[in-house]
């Protein structure tokens, strides 16, 4: 323990000497309140506020918006980045619709070295929730006004080869080992869902959070569970 860690040690402890009295001085200082002085406090809260809107929209305009422009194939109009842009990984085409939400924290694999022509497709209309995941080695289709929701995760790959031999040698799956991913229009996937290789999602059916998606799911469907089930039909 060094020395400045001992003098801590013994202000914490209230022991006898010239730090006897540190811990009740700090915590007086703790208790400290300064008189609002309302001109001044209204004037640091309104830069507060202003800052607050004004640096992320800065942000997006100046830095994060052409970034992901840069880097996708196509983006299109009113865009809105919640925060940050998504982690972008691989060299396969991306193509993003109008009036797309992204919220932070997203993971975009996007292109395998076994790939070819990896596309990731992100129809109009569509949001897509906090810390989502997706890894596309073939394609995944996020169809027109989905929403996805926080920590789903969508591959059309199993990420790793299932032969331990291959795995220990640092060996990717194979381009066989993938099946495209498409979720049709208007779906609802629930917090934390999986969706997994070769799975179709129609129109207008809802994935209930939690789920594991394995096998592919009908229109005006919801299912549920893990693997998820057809619960019941959805009325129009």
């Amino acid at each position: 323990m060094t020395s400045w860690d001992q003098l801590l040690m013994s202000a914490r402890r209230g022991d006898a000497g010239p730090l006897r009295h540190a811990r009740r001085a700090w915590r007086t200082l703790l208790d400290l309140r300064l008189p609002v002085i309302r001109p001044l406090a209204a004037v640091l809260y309104a830069e507060w506020s202003l800052r607050r809107t004004l640096w992320p929209l800065l942000l997006k305009i100046l830095y994060r918006e052409p970034l992901l422009r840069y880097r996708c194939d196509h983006v299109g109009r009113r865009l809105r980045l919640g925060g940050a842009l998504p982690l972008m990984m691989g060299n396969g085409r991306i193509l993003i619709g109008d009036d797309v939400t992204i919220d932070p924290r997203n993971t975009w694999v996007v292109g395998f070295k076994v790939s070819t022509d990896a596309v990731l497709e992100i129809g109009n209309r569509v949001f897509i929730g906090y810390q989502t995941t997706i890894s596309v080695a073939k394609r995944v289709r996020i169809g027109d006004g989905t929403m996805i929701a926080g920590n789903v995760q969508i591959f059309d790959n199993i990420s790793h080869p299932l032969s331990p031999a291959r795995r220990l040698r640092g060996e990717s799956f194979t381009l066989d080992e993938a099946n495209p991913v498409i979720i049709g229009a208007n779906v609802w996937i629930g917090g934390g869902a999986i969706v997994t290789r070769g799975v179709t999602i129609g129109e207008n059916s809802v994935v209930g959070a939690g789920s594991v998606v394995t096998r592919s799911v009908p229109a005006n469907t919801l299912i549920a569970g893990n693997p998820a089930v057809v619960i019941k039909s959805i009325a129009d």
